[in-house]
């Protein structure tokens, strides 16, 4: 079974493993025992007073059934292609009709282009045959396979200006 811990942005180690140990309704002691380590060493850490190296985190936390990750963070780029591409999911959501074939239109023309896009315009065309819920999921998706594949988006022309603009207006460098 796979668990999702989800945690903020800003959160500190000592947040991290303090609402976990909490969530699982263990105490400190019992999760010293699960780490191998003294009680009074995991209080240090759930008030901040040491942070733990990566490595010890990442052994703490796995006794908790988590599985730490290092996810590159978006460019601000990346942050403007999915603040689009939500924009074109939420169409997407609202017309699927008109949008998948605004895509498959921009797909033939893509195919005239040149074969350096041939792959993304192969995966492309496969996603829309699939339908708007999963072109949708990988429209909003975070993942580095989405963030690869919206470089070469056939949702040109799918958002007015305005739509665009209304888009990406929250975005900072």
């Amino acid at each position: 079974m796979v668990y999702l811990f989800r945690y903020t942005r800003n959160m500190s180690a000592a947040e991290l493993i303090s609402s976990r140990r909490r969530e699982l309704g263990l105490s400190q002691g019992q999760l010293a025992e699960l780490t191998a380590t003294s009680r009074e060493r995991i209080n240090t850490y759930e008030r901040g007073h040491v942070s733990p190296r990566t490595d010890t985190l990442a052994r703490v936390m796995q006794a908790m059934q988590v599985d730490l990750a290092a996810i590159p963070a978006m460019t601000f780029e990346e942050r403007r292609s999915i603040a689009l591409s939500t924009a074109v999911a939420e169409k997407l959501r609202s017309d699927p009709t008109k949008v998948i074939a605004k895509a498959r239109e921009n797909i033939a023309s893509m195919r005239l282009v040149g074969r350096h896009e041939q792959p993304w315009v192969d995966v492309w065309e496969s996603l829309l045959d699939l339908g708007p819920g999963p072109v949708g999921s990988l429209l909003t998706s975070a993942d580095q396979f989405a963030r690869d594949l919206r470089q070469s988006s056939p949702f040109a022309g799918v958002l007015t200006e305005d739509e665009r603009r209304r888009a990406v207006s929250g975005l900072r460098r």
